[in-house]
């Protein structure tokens, strides 16, 4: 992993900062989302993150927050109730976000969620929610930990693209990993074989299309290497996640 991080813009660099410590919600969250498929560099910005911030947990030390922190986080609490700005001592909301950083050469990641925490300014009051037309856009995050197998999803409808960003679909000698499309209700339907790791892009016919709704679920198996979908999935299923409209 190199010492120097992926050259980004600084809000897209913090973005994947918070999407690598996990607490993006929300719109944020499907922006980072769409960026972790879409944008190589971004990818490479959350994996710099999620190595520096790993390698900062392991070299923690056990240690007390000092109480200014605390009060700091308190203030800032208090005044999420009245959306007053927060008399911060030390002014850590002046600070650049993008200090977090120069937490990467040293501090630990409890200190970086500090950070974060304290450098969000307080809300302004929300403006009337305007009703959004809806998006053409699906994606499923799909992933099984223990076995170290992953999958980001997304489905462009209005370009008709399959987009899928994987990782650990190590399959044995005579197999190949195949993606399954699951209709709410339905039963399982191949949409052909996949890489085992890397970027992977294709469009989607109309009636790939029509499967691929709100509601519906992405599915891998293993397969035998035919070189054809095959008609129903062999199990177990090894990864399986529904998509979500964005």
């Amino acid at each position: 992993m190199a010492e120097t991080p992926p050259p980004l813009p600084e809000d897209r660099f913090l973005l994947a900062g918070e999407h690598a410590l996990g607490v993006l919600e929300g719109q944020e969250r499907a922006e980072a989302q769409r960026l972790l498929l879409n944008s190589r560099r971004f990818a490479d910005a959350v994996a710099w993150w999620e190595h520096r911030l790993g390698a900062m947990g392991e070299a923690a030390e056990p240690g007390e927050i000092s109480p200014q922190v605390w009060q700091a986080i308190e203030a800032r609490i208090d005044a999420l109730g009245d959306n007053r700005p927060a008399p911060l001592a030390s002014s850590p909301a002046k600070t650049s976000r993008f200090g977090i950083a120069a937490l990467a050469t040293g501090a630990g990641l409890a200190a970086a969620s500090l950070i974060l925490f304290l450098a969000t300014p307080s809300p302004a009051p929300q403006a009337p929610v305007v009703p959004q037309p809806a998006s053409p856009q699906l994606i499923a995050q799909i992933a099984d930990a223990e076995a170290g197998r992953k999958i980001a999803g997304l489905i462009d409808r209005r370009r008709g693209l399959l987009k899928l960003d994987i990782e650990g679909l190590d399959a044995g000698e005579g197999q190949t990993p195949e993606l399954w499309a699951i209709p709410a209700g339905g039963a399982p339907i191949s949409l052909g074989a996949i890489p085992e790791n890397g970027v992977f892009e294709r469009r989607i016919s109309a009636s790939e299309k029509d499967l691929l709704i709100e509601g519906a679920s992405l599915a891998v198996t293993f397969e035998e290497k035919t070189g054809e979908r095959h008609a129903e999935p062999t199990p177990p299923i090894l990864l399986v996640g529904e998509l979500d409209e964005v």
